[in-house]
């Protein structure tokens, strides 16, 4: 069995500073303000998940030779899994996905017609608590629905399946992935979660879920990270151990790169962004602070002026230093709480 912890994997190195950065000439006057989930209304929350619930049942527009590509929402799974090494544990982590879970909320407005903004998801206020697994994140009815739950089905891909929430597997067959990282390839299964706390299985084959591992992402862990002086340790620490973690914890099809399978990993982005974002401060010198390699083999030095790659997501690939500010450039929104 794939060891649950994935702590080990994390390395970025520490590379120049780069310079001053350059803003793009676009005045954000009134940023639009994403809210932590607990802070939403119930209709809020419910606008949320129509949208996100939508944009899987569109058809897909990209893509047209990836015949496992069937959804709105598979292009920017496939987009995530065939751009893993280059957009993971690299310099262009952060930017990337800021950029990308932007795209993902630009594209429930445009259309799923969403009104609100995208949430985020705080789990260091679960991981305080040491209740990760009863989350509110995780309620069946104002929530995402919870653990996957073992079923009668003798099919491959569909003995484990999330049986509650929106997202249920009587709603959702995924055909992007697979919920093993020990075996590639695309096959259809059910939504699955694998809740667990790095424990292994205990004396009857289950699973120990226990606190989830709380202490890879509570606020301890993040006050370090904030207290870092520059990007490359800051991103190293960041995206090895909570990011990692609550992708290692939740797990099922939120373990593999196709990742984007599970509704929550953009809420989990988005705080990840948060954690940057307030890290940044919207001070001049860390909003230019940006540094690393563009390559997990550490030969090629990155740039602010690196494009990301996008595949055919977009017609052009957007550069780092447009999404080093979320108030400036293409960005013009801020966090709740920062």
């Amino acid at each position: 069995m794939l060891p649950r912890s994935i702590l080990t994997i994390f390395a970025l190195a520490v590379g120049t500073a780069a310079s001053a950065i350059t803003r793009a000439n676009v005045t954000c006057t009134n940023p639009v303000i994403r809210k932590e989930w607990r802070e939403l209304t119930n209709a809020e929350k419910a606008e949320y998940i129509r949208a996100a619930v939508c944009l899987r049942g569109l058809p897909k527009a990209k893509y047209a030779d990836i015949d496992a590509v069937t959804t709105r929402m598979d292009d920017l799974v496939y987009s995530h899994f065939a751009l893993n090494t280059q957009i993971h544990f690299v310099a262009n982590f952060l930017p990337w996905h800021r950029w990308y879970v932007k795209l993902h909320e630009d594209l429930l407005r445009t259309e799923c017609g969403f009104t609100g903004s995208q949430p985020y998801w705080d789990w260091s206020i679960d991981a305080d608590a040491k209740d990760m697994p009863n989350s509110p994140l995780f309620d069946p009815v104002t929530g995402f629905g919870g653990d996957g739950k073992r079923t009668d089905s003798y099919e491959p891909g569909f003995q484990r399946c999330v049986v509650d929430g929106p997202f249920a597997n009587t709603n959702l067959t995924l055909a992007m992935g697979w919920p093993d990282m020990n075996e590639s390839g695309n096959r259809l299964h059910c939504f699955t979660r694998e809740f667990n706390g790095g424990e292994g299985n205990d004396e009857n084959g289950d699973i120990i879920i226990g606190e989830m591992q709380v202490g890879a992402y509570n606020s301890a862990v993040m006050n370090t990270i904030y207290a870092f002086d520059k990007f490359p340790d800051m991103v190293n620490m960041l995206e090895g151990l909570p990011h990692a973690q609550i992708h290692s914890v939740i797990f099922g099809d939120m373990g593999p790169a196709t990742s984007p399978n599970e509704p929550l990993f953009f809420l989990h982005h988005a705080n990840v962004d948060r954690a940057w974002a307030k890290w940044q401060g919207r001070n001049a010198t860390r909003l230019a602070d940006y540094a690393g390699f563009q390559d997990s083999d550490r030969t090629i030095p990155a740039s602010i002026t690196d494009a990301m790659p996008i595949l055919e997501l977009g017609d052009t690939e957007p550069i780092v230093k447009d999404y080093m500010d979320i108030q400036a450039g293409p960005l013009c929104y801020t966090y709740s709480s920062m």
